[in-house]
């Protein structure tokens, strides 16, 4: 038996236009500006779950397994929602703000990088807030110091690609470094 032809006769041109319908329609990130892409990717990276690896229990002894039973209640939680609750875990503030700084130093697209930046500041803005006892006294969760993040705060303010909430938030750590800073005379 003979191959037959499949294209029932169509030309180069028709076929083409042909399989442009099946074709997935331009996206509608083309027409946003760099500003507006960068605002839609943190509003996704903040709406990520926080995610642990689920094979990490099984490798674990059995005294260990109980530590990662406490990121539990956290798991499948949005890193966004997280950041911004009092109540979450200083040890899954930490770990946002380690996962998210190797991502601002392995990401080869600029964007990427740039919202990784701003969530891993933003880690640290809500350990300020939130568990500064514990993560600004007994184990650092960064070496700056309250000048330092002072200006990184007051920049991350201005930046116009920022949700309300992450604003809210770095604005009120901007003013506790202030406070933190003049207390301790420096």
């Amino acid at each position: 038996m003979e191959d037959e032809p499949t294209t029932f006769g169509l030309s180069h041109e028709k076929l083409a236009r042909l399989w442009e319908v099946g074709d997935d329609p331009p996206t509608h990130q083309e027409g946003l500006t760099k500003e507006q892409r960068r605002a839609e990717l943190l509003c996704d990276r903040l709406a990520e779950p926080l995610q642990f690896d689920p094979t990490a229990g099984r490798l674990l002894p059995t005294t260990l397994r109980y530590v990662l039973g406490q990121f539990s209640p956290f798991v499948n939680c949005a890193v966004g929602a997280l950041l911004l609750d009092p109540g979450t875990d200083p040890s899954v503030i930490w770990r946002i703000k380690e996962q998210y700084r190797a991502k601002a130093e392995s990401c080869p697209s600029e964007l990427e990088r740039q919202v990784a930046t701003v969530i891993y500041y933003a880690a640290i803005a809500s350990a300020l807030l939130f568990h500064e006892e514990t993560l600004f006294r007994e184990n650092r969760i960064t070496l700056f110091s309250y000048r330092e993040l002072e200006e990184h705060f007051s920049h991350l303010v201005n930046n116009d690609w920022l949700t309300h909430d992450l604003v809210s938030l770095f604005t009120r750590a901007h003013i506790g470094c202030q406070e933190r800073r003049k207390a301790s005379g420096q």
